[in-house]
């Protein structure tokens, strides 16, 4: 598989300080692998919003893996996904219909740095850059991962759902949809999300696995 997977596609038809309970979940029971829906909600404890938002605000480590639907006006192609967050480090690796790796993207102090099935390589200053290369449509990839957490740092909160939780973020000529959340060790975290933006652009993202907790998330 190279970088010529996503060319070949056939297109489509046309902070307060975080109360003790927050912080005794974050040192241990996110500290597991959890893949959404893996928690029976009644037999875990929930935390409120306030407190999830301070506990997801919080962490310095988290991995996201799952699906993605990416379509314009002319093409759409679906691709596997994983989303790995450090302080100092970002890792995006993307997968084709057959879970094979199409490319990996590294974001570090230095830059950022492609790596390509084929083995050859690109370099760029930002993440954004680089995904475009791969994609072929410019996302603004520098907020996917606040899209992904929930949370509205650099975005507008529109509409919440009941449960004080955004159903519908805006951002700049983005806007994101909620459509599903799900328990994961005792937060309430985004399973389904629709981004779109300009050009008739859409991007969704189903997550199926969060991996996250105090420590580096191999």
């Amino acid at each position: 598989m190279t970088a010529s997977y996503f060319r070949q596609l056939a297109p489509r038809a046309a902070r307060r300080p975080i109360r003790t309970l927050a912080a005794l979940l974050l040192t241990g029971v996110l500290s597991a692998c959890a893949t959404t829906p893996p928690i029976q909600p009644s037999t875990h404890i929930i935390l409120s919003t306030t407190e999830r938002n301070q506990v997801v605000a919080s962490l310095k480590y988290w991995q996201a893996s799952g699906q993605a639907a990416l379509s314009t006006p002319k093409t759409s192609k679906d691709f596997g996904f994983r989303w790995k967050q450090s302080p100092h480090h970002q890792e995006l690796s993307i997968y084709d219909p057959l879970g094979r790796t199409v490319a990996r993207i590294k974001v570090d102090p230095q830059g950022a740095h492609l790596q390509l099935a084929n083995g050859e390589t690109r370099q760029a200053n930002n993440l954004d850059t680089l995904l475009a290369l791969v994609l072929h449509v410019e996302l603004p990839a520098s907020e996917l991962p606040d899209w992904m957490l929930g949370l509205h740092s650099a975005a507008i909160t529109e509409q919440q759902n009941p449960a004080g939780l955004p159903s519908v973020l805006h951002s700049g000529p983005w806007q994101i949809h909620y459509l599903q959340y799900a328990p994961v060790g005792g937060l309430t975290m985004p399973k389904l999300l629709q981004a779109t933006g300009p050009g008739g652009i859409t991007l969704r993202l189903a997550i199926t696995q969060w991996r996250m907790g105090g420590h580096s998330v191999p």
